[in-house]
């Protein structure tokens, strides 16, 4: 009876999970609509923003207020040479016109003298003539008068049409109109120049509701990316409840492996399981440039942590699987494989930064140290270092070690207002990228301003040759984090990952000092670098190889032993 109780009791309860299953199904499928018409949305105010920017950006106006500058200031100066000219003109005239008349009084005034000279004459000669001359003395003055009157209106003309006066006001006027049209040319380079502004504002205030609408886009990129992945695996929780619930009710007992679930029979060892199929299966992430990633479509895989895992692979005598999947889902398929009838990994290797953020994985001692550095545009003089971040946009993986580093130097976002230590920034915008595919894109072509990331996913996009992206960003020198990063390889938390999480230490221990080693780090970060860090450093109690052998002991009764070859090597 207690039996029939207990397996109506199962039943139901799996009967109620598929129940909330299937309603957090249809929220979650509600909720990724309105993501994706969130994001439509925004795609399209970013179109719009792009156009607009285009009349009113920075660099349009300028352009625009320099074109109406020069309009303006040639009609101006035009405006000046042609009323000059004209000026010039009749002044000319009217100087050619009184040096004419001029000329005419003078000669006016000239025949006169003759003839009251001749009158004089003719006066003398009618003297001495007596009588006879009498009648002729009294034209000669007569003559004498008029030539005199003749000689005085010479006089009156010449100065009735002296123009010096009018020449005087007319350098005046042409004075005050140069004057005038100076400050008319000054006051339209002034109302340019307030254009420009004007102009320059709008498109700073466009650029920067792009900025942030580009930041909503990526974090509803982000948002529909796990609500997407949510609906996956509800949908598989939903499958797995019904058939428990089909068990409970006396049918076969659920496989979770076909589910794609980790479920070790006892007895069962990871590392005999990899070198008995021949393959390690490796959980990394392809689009991290530098560190794992394709030089071209359909190549293979190249960079850091690649070349890390192959040598490892070797060391084993095994062939590297990688199995692929985004950064942030890496540590989740050492339980749980990417869908059903795929099974977990046996390891992650893919730049994983040590943190209780991840929970249910054990890690190795560290196998890099790097530096945590800050990217900018190629020539962007504006970003020189933290402090020069204070409202801009900032672009970082989404990583729980990224934000803590960030905020331990002080810088400040949203609701992150109480950095340690000295503030150094208040960002405008911090914007976490999930799809590592888009962190150069992103910078290079101005959706964030800068990039905090680790020093080799950008070394080989920033120097080789084979890169699109050299010439168009850089990194700027320093560490943002007090000491180096590192990077260690992490296992499921669970005895039987032991043995492979001990042979993956006695690895390193051999390969860190070899040559091939220091090869693979000049060429992927430029160099080595040193470190002394490692996941015991780091707050949350993290678990290693000597932890996963304690409960190894606990379970078995016996000692890991070591992988065969390896000696006596110990992880107590």
């Amino acid at each position: 009876m207690q039996s029939e109780d207990t397996g109506a009791g199962a039943g139901a309860a799996f009967e109620g999970v598929g129940t909330l299953l299937r309603h957090a199904l249809r929220a979650s499928g509600q909720a990724g609509d309105f993501t994706r018409e969130i994001r439509r949305q925004t795609l399209g105010v970013d179109a719009s923003l792009a156009a607009t920017r285009g009349s009113v950006g920075r660099d349009t106006a300028t352009v625009t207020a320099e074109r109406l500058r020069g309009e303006l200031t040639g009609a101006v100066a035009e405006a000046m040479n042609t009323v000059t000219a004209e000026i010039g003109r009749i002044g000319a005239r009217i100087d050619a016109k009184a040096n004419e008349a001029a000329r005419v009084a003078t000669a006016i005034d000239r025949i006169g003298a003759t003839i009251r000279m001749l009158s004089l004459n003719a006066t003398i000669e009618a003297a001495r003539a007596g009588e006879h001359g009498r009648g002729f003395a009294v034209v000669a003055a007569e003559v004498r008068e008029l030539a005199d009157q003749t000689r005085e209106s010479a006089r009156q003309v010449a100065v009735a049409i002296d123009f010096s006066d009018v020449r005087a006001e007319l350098q005046a006027l042409r004075t005050s109109t140069d004057r005038a049209l100076d400050d008319l040319g000054q006051a339209v380079r002034a109302t340019a120049d307030r254009i420009e502004a004007l102009l320059g504002g709008v498109g700073g205030e466009l650029a920067a509701i792009s900025a942030s609408n580009a930041s909503i886009g990526e974090a509803l990129g982000a948002m529909q990316s796990s609500i997407e992945r949510a609906e996956t695996k509800a949908r598989r929780a939903l499958d797995l409840s019904l058939e428990g619930l089909e068990a409970a009710r006396g049918g076969p007992a659920p496989d979770v492996t076909r589910h794609g679930l980790a479920h070790h029979a006892p007895g069962f060892d990871r590392l005999d399981a990899v070198r008995a199929r021949g393959r390690l299966r490796v959980a990394i992430e392809p689009s991290f440039k530098g560190l794992s990633f394709r030089q071209r479509q359909g190549g293979p895989l190249v960079g850091l942590d690649v070349e890390y895992v192959q040598a490892f692979a070797r060391h084993l005598g095994v062939e590297a699987e990688f199995v692929e999947c985004p950064w942030d889902l890496c540590t989740e398929l050492l339980e749980a494989g990417a869908g059903p009838n795929q099974a977990p990994a046996d390891i992650v290797w893919s730049a994983l930064p040590p943190s209780e953020a991840f929970s249910g994985v054990a890690y190795s001692r560290a196998y890099t140290y790097l530096h945590y550095v800050l990217a900018r545009r190629a020539g962007d003089t504006r970003i020189r270092g933290l402090a020069d971040l204070e409202g801009r946009t900032l672009g970082v993986i989404n990583d729980p070690s990224a934000y803590a580093t960030l905020t331990n130097a002080g810088i400040r976002w949203g609701d992150n207002l109480s950095a340690k230590g000295r503030k150094v920034a208040t960002l405008g915008s911090l914007v976490p990228m999930t799809d590592q595919g888009r962190i150069h894109d992103a910078l290079a072509d101005g959706i964030v301003d800068a990039f905090a990331v680790d020093a080799p996913i950008m070394h080989w996009a920033c120097t080789s040759p084979d890169s699109p992206w050299r010439g168009r960003i850089e990194i700027l020198p320093g560490n943002i984090a007090p000491a180096p990063w590192f990077y260690a390889a992490a296992v499921a938390d669970h005895p039987s990952s032991c043995r492979l999480l001990m042979a993956v230490d006695a690895f390193l221990d051999r390969f860190l000092a070899s040559p091939e080693r220091a090869a693979i780090e000049r060429r992927w970060q430029g160099a080595p670098v040193s470190g002394t860090g490692s996941y015991r450093d780091e707050p949350g109690g993290l678990r290693g190889a000597a932890e996963l052998a304690a409960a190894y002991r606990a379970a078995t009764g016996r000692d890991p032993a070591p992988m065969a070859g390896e000696g006596a090597r110990q992880a107590a």
